[in-house]
């Protein structure tokens, strides 16, 4: 599943190329357009957060909000579910494509700015920082500029998250990871497979028939065929 309608994100609680972008300093500020025409175009999607390597990376959902828990092994081990818009900018200053890593909270920011200025990306913004680095009560002020006829033909291509920032792995790569830690290499079978299969069972050479005898019947002799000679590279 992973990416999901915007309008959804109320119904996820929590329990590339590109760049990220951030302001890192009270004050800071960047001149950037959003990269899209309208509120529905913006990348957002249900993602759980794992650690990798050491590194903490978000990973897909593979359910929606209506689906059963099980159809998604992380969200059947109780990984919160995160829901994250990741908003694709043009760094007007720098001329790079970054992304922005933002919350449930900046959905009715962006939705009152697509209401606003249609399209969207015609209007360039100055972005604000307000508040110091480590403040939970930072937030980012879009100031608009003057809007233009700028279209998303004009810019660079969007990175799509999915198999970059977020990672993309199926149902059997999620199961291998929650039991290894890790994911298979590429080219390789998952632990599970691995497990599973057996090795092919080498082949035996073939016993010569016996005939059922009682302990008291002497056994018969065996008789070689007629006209072949005794050879010791003889194979069963």
């Amino acid at each position: 599943m992973g990416r999901i309608n915007p309008n959804d994100m109320e119904n996820y609680q929590s329990g590339g190329n590109s760049e990220f972008f951030s302001l890192p300093n009270d004050k800071d500020i960047a001149t950037v357009r959003f990269m899209y025409e309208t509120f529905e175009e913006v990348d957002t999607f249900a993602v759980h957060e794992i650690e990798v390597n050491g590194k903490r990376r978000y990973i897909n959902c593979l359910r929606d909000y209506t689906q059963p828990l099980d159809d998604c092994p992380l969200c059947l081990a109780k990984y919160p579910i995160i829901p994250k818009m990741f908003v694709s900018l043009y760094d007007v200053n720098e001329e790079k494509v970054k992304i922005w890593d933002r919350g449930r909270s900046f959905k009715d920011t962006i939705l009152g700015l697509c209401n606003r200025y249609n399209p969207l990306v015609s209007t360039p913004f100055e972005i604000e920082r307000q508040g110091k680095k480590g403040d939970t009560g930072t937030k980012y002020m879009p100031y608009p500029l003057q809007s233009d006829d700028t279209m998303l033909a004009d810019l660079p291509e969007r990175t799509d998250p999915l198999g970059t920032i977020i990672l993309d792995k199926t149902y059997e790569d999620i199961e291998d990871f929650l039991q290894t830690g890790s994911f298979p290499a590429v080219g390789q079978p998952a632990a599970q497979e691995v497990a599973t299969r057996r090795p092919a069972a080498a082949p035996q050479p073939a016993q010569p028939a016996r005939r059922s005898v009682s302990a008291a019947t002497t056994p018969e002799p065996a008789v070689r065929p007629l006209n072949r000679r005794s050879t010791n590279n003889d194979k069963f």
